[in-house]
């Protein structure tokens, strides 16, 4: 360890994390020999021009990187190493000692107070086998309580920034409370980087909800999972505990057993303090948890968005409709787990039942485009039955039959199926569809019949007295149904 230098970057103004970061030693270390007292007068220690590609060096140490292939990284780019070869090796052979001291120095563990620390971290599992679907890779989010060592564990499809933030939310409530301090690896949903004085950059999203949950984020030194070796023993647990000699029937099923393992586990007495975690919890640490002030379903993150020239936003590869007067224009997006709203800065404009996957189809309110269609009547015609199709599957196959059989004259029958759907309500008009289309009566006429009555039974039968007649396919020439599609057109 060379004590000048730490005691020299110390009079340059660095501070004690970044002479830690620099020379690979611990904080505790530079703090002891700040502590000693000078013997002689120091000499100026002459910068090195090796110094500013320390960083790459020591990582590249760790990944075993040759020390002539680092000499060729270092001479090639924008700004590259000028200096002497034997300068180079000697630098090298000092920054691996200094590595390889501080390797040797001893962890200290160190104990949390109640609500002072949770852990986060992610496992994987590749392929995971199920009885009734094919064999997927499933993560699995981690958190545990330092104190009281209280595990929580969740599995998912993917590790995108949402998924993350409500699994820390979906944590909280199952521990009663926020702690005061969230630790995390460096994961790009966490830290998108780090700055020149190696401190963490934070991802914009993730320090929202940190700010709004009002928990400290702290993020791991880059290769150093011991300093959240509670989560990490956690990940290893469920890989070598859960996992094993289990069969999933599904997604569902998976939920169900790990629910019922982590029961187990926060019941079985840790050997960090010999007792069940959950009772340590119980008596200690849950009245010592921030409260919550938002859960993970309800929780909406704010995104910007910009309206394209069919009035839509995009949002998880799905298109949502707004008013047409905002057509080019930007909104805030606030993304629920089951509902997206949309907001002209403090006015809500549009709100829409959030896709669960993808569509091929965009979701549209007919309302928003109304502006629009008082000069298009063709266009309001199609809107509408785009509309009617998404609303119920018995409405999308009357709706289907209906359209082939009046061919270029359904525009009529189009509006006034839609005024049904909104006086009655998708599951109405769909029960009234479905009975109909038994009796191959085809017609807005025979829906208002059915939703005229006060209660439709599930064996509703059609009364002989509906005084429309039955419909049949008629067949026309071209002539005729060029002369029906005109005058559809001017409807």
């Amino acid at each position: 360890m060379d004590r000048s230098a730490i005691k020299s970057l110390r009079r340059k103004g660095m501070k004690i994390a970044e002479i830690a970061s620099a020379m690979g030693i611990d904080r505790k270390t530079v703090m002891k020999v700040l502590k000693q007292p000078t013997e002689q007068a120091v000499t100026r220690e002459r910068s090195s021009l090796l110094d500013p590609f320390a960083p790459r060096i020591r990582d590249w140490i760790k990944k075993k990187v040759p020390v002539k292939r680092m000499l060729e990284l270092l001479q090639e780019g924008d700004d590259p190493f000028r200096g002497q070869r034997s300068e180079f090796y000697q630098q090298v052979s000092k920054i691996r000692k200094q590595m390889e001291q501080a390797a040797e120095e001893v962890f200290v563990r160190f104990e949390s107070l109640p609500g002072e620390y949770c852990q986060f971290d992610w496992g994987e599992i590749r392929e995971m086998a199920f009885i009734s679907q094919p064999a997927q890779t499933r993560y699995f989010f981690c958190a545990r309580l330092k104190f009281s060592r209280m595990s929580f564990v969740k599995f998912t499809t993917e590790m995108k920034q949402e998924t993350l933030q409500r699994c820390l939310l979906e944590a909280f409530e199952f521990f009663g409370g926020v702690p005061w301090n969230s630790v995390f690896d460096n994961m790009k949903t966490v830290v998108t980087g780090r700055d020149d004085q190696q401190k963490p950059i934070w991802n914009k999203s993730f320090l929202k909800l940190m700010f709004e949950v009002e928990s400290h984020p702290l993020a791991c030194w880059p290769q150093s999972g011991n300093q959240k070796g509670a989560v990490e023993n956690l990940v290893g647990w469920v890989k070598s505990n859960f996992i094993p000699e289990r069969s999933f029937l599904d997604d569902k099923d998976l939920e169900q057993q790990l629910r019922a393992w982590l029961e187990r586990v926060n019941s079985a007495v840790s050997q960090a303090h010999g007792k069940a975690p959950i009772q340590v919890w119980r008596d200690f640490e849950v009245g010592a948890l921030s409260a919550l002030k938002v859960n993970a379903r309800d929780f909406g993150m704010m995104r910007e968005v910009c309206v394209g020239n069919e009035s839509l936003v995009n949002i998880d590869s799905n298109r949502y409709s707004v008013p047409a007067i905002y057509v080019k224009s930007s909104l805030l997006a606030r993304v629920r787990l089951d509902w997206i709203d949309l907001y002209d800065k403090d006015k809500l404009v549009a709100h829409h039942a959030r896709a669960k996957s993808k569509l091929h189809k965009p979701i549209r309110i007919p309302e928003h485009y109304e502006s629009v269609l008082k000069t298009k009547p063709r266009a309001r015609v199609m809107l509408y039955r785009d509309h009617l199709m998404q609303a119920d599957k018995s409405v999308a196959a009357y709706l289907n039959t209906l359209c082939f059989r009046e061919r270029g004259s359904f525009g009529p029958q189009i509006l006034k199926m839609y005024a049904l759907l909104e006086k009655h309500g998708s599951e109405e008009l769909g029960t009234a569809c479905a009975v109909a289309s038994e009796h191959d009566a085809y017609g807005v006429e025979y829906l208002e019949n059915l939703l005229m009555q006060p209660k439709l039974p599930p064996n509703y039968q059609l009364e002989h007295s509906i005084s429309a007649p039955t419909q049949c396919d008629v067949d026309r020439n071209p002539a005729e149904y060029e002369a029906h599609v005109r005058e559809s057109l001017v409807s």
